[in-house]
């Protein structure tokens, strides 16, 4: 059943039905997607088991995520000297996108739902721009960055500085400039090479585990930011879930 916060009223009836239901097969499993909602009904989450997925924290294991999902067939797929620099520059936007998320209006004026089928159709877009690509007259960089920028990740944009942003990064990252051997996309994150997938995750591994804001241009003191909002955020969902007293008004907690 997905997106059950779509239909709340539905999922009163159903727990009923499964709570009411005598004879349950041993092998039946409900698996449920949702978003965050306060009417979601208690009684459902407090019998249910909770997963969160959310993207993970950080360059280093956003990159690692990102290729964890990505073949050796996919990684091999253009023996053109781009493909591998260009796919990396992808998966690199794709983290950076994600990353600036967690800063809140420092990051974006408006939190988008940046997810995994926007770089897999930013991939997509790259390899068949490589197969149709002229060798002579090389690449269309403004085709590129336009793609990347006002579509691909850009469609999801609708705030007129935020996708100002965004093209920008996809003019930072995305040139002829990218395959020089001095560029970094911020001093100590160059573009690596590698043959494998595995080569890359380990390359991955080898990154700081934290590392500043200013990757992502932002000034570093918005770490700060971040981190305050953090500490709140954990202090405030701790003080929520606590026991009720009669006294305060009662009620069920979650």
């Amino acid at each position: 059943l997905q997106n059950g916060h779509l239909a709340l009223d539905f999922l009163e009836e159903l727990l009923n039905s499964i709570v009411e239901t005598e004879n349950v097969h041993e092998s039946f499993r409900l698996w449920m997607t949702t978003e965050v909602h306060d009417k979601f009904p208690i009684n459902l989450l407090q019998v249910s088991i909770k997963y969160t997925f959310a993207p993970p924290q950080g360059v280093k294991a956003g990159i690692k995520r990102t290729y964890s999902t990505i073949t050796q067939e996919q990684l091999d797929y253009s023996n053109l000297a781009q493909w591998k620099p260009m796919q990396y520059a992808v998966a690199f936007l794709h983290t950076t996108v994600q990353e600036r998320r967690k800063f809140g209006p420092l990051g974006w004026n408006i939190p988008y739902e940046f997810n995994q089928g926007d770089f897999n159709a930013s991939t997509q877009y790259v390899q068949n721009l490589l197969d149709d690509m002229d060798l002579k007259k090389g690449l269309s960089w403004g085709a590129v960055r336009y793609m990347l920028g006002e579509i691909q990740y850009g469609g999801r944009v609708t705030d007129d500085y935020d996708k100002r942003l965004l093209n920008t990064y996809a003019k930072l990252y995305f040139g002829e400039h990218m395959f020089q051997n001095n560029f970094r996309f911020y001093k100590g994150f160059p573009i690596p090479v590698f043959k494998t997938v595995r080569e890359y995750c380990d390359y991955c591994d080898s990154m700081p585990l934290v590392i500043t804001p200013e990757v992502f241009g932002l000034h570093k003191n918005a770490d700060i930011t971040y981190q305050s909002n953090t500490a709140k955020t954990c202090l405030d969902t701790i003080l929520n879930i606590q026991p009720k007293d009669s006294s305060s008004g009662g009620g069920e907690t979650r």
